[in-house]
């Protein structure tokens, strides 16, 4: 169990070079992708994609030279200038590109650079803050280190308490996205390189850079004598880092949803890298990640989170005594968390209310080390106002600002130690994921430090089943992003319908307990999906296909938006369609119907080592492209059809 390796200082933090030094073998159309080459790289490259990729360089080996003969390789794609790091160089690949990369020795691994979308008062009391800071514990002489939007320096606030700034922040007229950077640079460092308040911030009235002031000010905001309550630790310094980019285009922000900030994964490698130089000059409690990567990229509670760009720095970070705390995510799922909180030296944290019920839309599961108060909280934004926000990045604040009251009372104090003591002291919120009973403790600073409690607090609710509403987001007044934590459990309470997030990115469990997914072992084709809709009496009955259509419909952002299967007849006739566009829907439909069907969990291998989530991504991607090409559509409606619509 990844929190017991943790505990017992059983994890093996494997340094750099160990996980580097293999050199995978050449990547052909027959083979299946090697170990160090992200299997979801792999996939999209097949599909006939180009892919903005991470190469890690082994041990040893200089960024130039590598980066030179990487850019010599192709005509058609190449090295992004001023998004290199230690060790590391970015650039775009295709099928091609990847092949003759990886006959390059000097090369470790190849991870796709992923995107990440930024995901108090009745709260800290919750917690006991309010009564660590009557004891005198504020988290003076620590620092906390904030990786999100930025802040507002101006805000009462951070008065006097922003000890550091830094930006890593990528542009690129190939993806129309510019730096945030106050000075336009992709990399800058001083005071005022993390201001969350400069024009590119702005899309009209709404800055969209608030999440970070929202986050900082749970963490660690002070007193401004009006009334607004204090952070959980008051009394710590802040260092604020800005790792968004500013996009520009709708195939990433979303429809209508242009301009964003979104978080290129190998800026935030280079933000780590940073903060691991700033261990050295500054003390430092925990580092603050609370952002979910876009895409919905979680991970399983069976699998092993071995690809994600950044695990190495949090590793790194975790042996130098810094214990980085994210949030698990806000997609409701059980079992599952959101990248990074997938990594085994991560602290992972979920979302509960003021009444410690589990928030609806807070991933949740055995991967949860905490939980935390992450609905209805207020807290500071940009231009010296408050706001209020709900999901795990809130959460994850008030662990964050936990670990700064703690280590300012036992300096010499491990990660593993701190944490270890609010999981003792913590209150048991218990609930059911996967059918299974968990516990996970809820942060109880009182407790902690052994003060005195007036009053009880509320006993703990079942969660509700988590709905199919979107993630939470920051808005006018900021959403933020969430993180989920949590521990074996000890009463049983009722069970949602459906335990699997399904190959897309919403959890399909809004459909209402009287509708679940199938329990089948044989994926069908389009064709017989086809016969199904239409045939009666079928396999199966027609209140059978309305909900593994409702389901599938929930999960995909395919149906029934671009295309209307709202119907069993107009399924029917999806599942029937022949030109290029309508057989990649009708594959989608046929592959979302078998993981309703339970032919499959959403990870499940499908070809090699990549997954129904990965390939059905890919697949979506392609289709609500309005650039993608003739090969691109019908390439991925043929691997739909020979990987996944194929009966086993």
């Amino acid at each position: 169990m990844r929190l017991r390796r943790l505990l017992t200082g059983a994890i093996v933090l494997a340094a750099t070079s160990a996980v580097l030094a293999a050199t995978p073998p050449a990547v052909s159309a027959a083979a299946d992708p090697p170990a160090t080459v992200d299997p979801a790289v792999t996939a999209e490259v097949r599909a006939g994609e180009k892919v903005r990729v991470i190469v890690d360089l082994d041990d040893g080996q200089a960024v130039a030279p590598v980066a030179r003969s990487a850019e010599a390789i192709s005509a058609t794609t190449g090295v992004l200038p001023g998004s290199g790091g230690q060790g590391f160089f970015v650039m775009e690949v295709d099928r091609t590109t990847l092949a003759k990369l990886d006959d390059d020795r000097r090369i470790g691994s190849i991870r796709k650079d992923r995107l990440s979308a930024p995901a108090l008062a009745s709260s800290t009391r919750v917690i006991g803050a309010d009564r660590a800071h009557a004891a005198g514990v504020t988290g003076a002489g620590q620092n906390v280190v904030i990786l999100d939007t930025g802040i507002d320096r101006t805000n009462p606030f951070f008065a006097g308490r922003i000890v550091a700034e830094a930006c890593f922040s990528s542009q690129s007229t190939i993806w129309n996205t510019r730096s945030l950077c106050p000075d336009l640079s992709t990399r800058q460092t001083g005071p005022g390189s993390a201001d969350a308040k400069t024009p590119r911030c702005l899309s009209g009235t709404t800055n969209m850079c608030a999440h970070g002031s929202l986050v900082a000010g749970v963490a660690a905001g002070g007193k401004t004598g009006d009334g607004q309550a204090d952070g959980v630790a008051p009394g710590a310094g802040v260092i604020a880092v800005q790792v968004f980019t500013r996009f520009e285009s709708e195939e990433h922000c979303g429809e209508g949803k242009a301009p964003c900030v979104l978080a290129w994964a190998s800026d935030q490698l280079r933000a780590l890298q940073y903060v691991m130089q700033l261990t050295r000059s500054h003390k430092i409690a925990a580092v603050n990640m609370s952002t979910d990567i876009f895409g919905a990229h979680e991970y399983d509670e069976d699998e092993t989170c071995n690809v994600d760009p950044v695990s190495e720095e949090i590793e790194g970070l975790l042996k130098l005594g810094v214990p980085t705390v994210v949030s698990a995510g806000n997609g409701g799922h059980e079992g599952r968390v959101s990248v990074p909180g997938c990594v085994p030296a991560a602290v992972t944290v979920g979302a509960t209310d003021d009444s410690d019920a589990v928030a609806h839309f807070s991933n949740r599961g055995t991967l949860l080390d905490l939980f935390a108060p992450g609905v209805d909280i207020t807290s500071s934004a940009p231009d010296g106002r408050w706001a209020t926000g709900s999901g795990t990045s809130l959460a994850a604040a008030h662990a964050t600002g936990a670990f700064a009251l703690l280590k300012e009372r036992s300096p010499g104090a491990s990660p593993a130690e701190l944490l270890k003591k609010l999981q003792d002291t913590g209150k048991a919120i218990t609930y059911r994921s996967r059918e299974k009973t968990v516990t996970t403790a809820r942060i109880d600073l009182s407790r902690a430090f052994g003060l005195p409690v007036p009053t009880p607090t509320p006993t703990p609710t079942p969660s509700a089943t988590p709905s199919a509403t979107a993630t939470p987001q920051p808005t006018a007044t900021p959403q933020p992003s969430s993180t989920p934590a949590s521990t074996p459990s000890k009463t049983p309470a009722p069970s949602p319908a459906v335990t699997d997030s399904g190959p897309g990115t919403p959890d399909p469990a809004g459909s209402g307990t009287a509708c679940g997914r199938g329990k089948g072992g044989t994926a069908l084709t389009a064709a017989r999906w086809a016969t199904e809709f239409h045939k009666k009496p079928g396999k199966f009955t027609d209140k059978t296909l309305t909900c593994y259509l409702s389901l599938s419909q929930n999960g995909s952002k395919v149906f029934p938006e671009a295309t209307d299967s709202n119907s069993l007849a107009k399924a029917h006739k999806v599942l029937k369609g022949k030109s290029a566009r309508a057989a990649l829907d009708r594959e989608l439909l046929a592959a979302w119907l078998n993981w309703a069907h339970g032919a499959y969990n959403g990870s499940s291998k499908v070809h090699g080592a990549t997954t129904l989530k990965s390939a059905v991504a890919v697949a979506e991607r392609h289709r609500l492209n309005t650039k993608a090409t003739a090969a691109q559509i019908s390439g991925a409606a043929r691997y739909l059809s020979a990987h996944v619509n194929k009966a086993k």
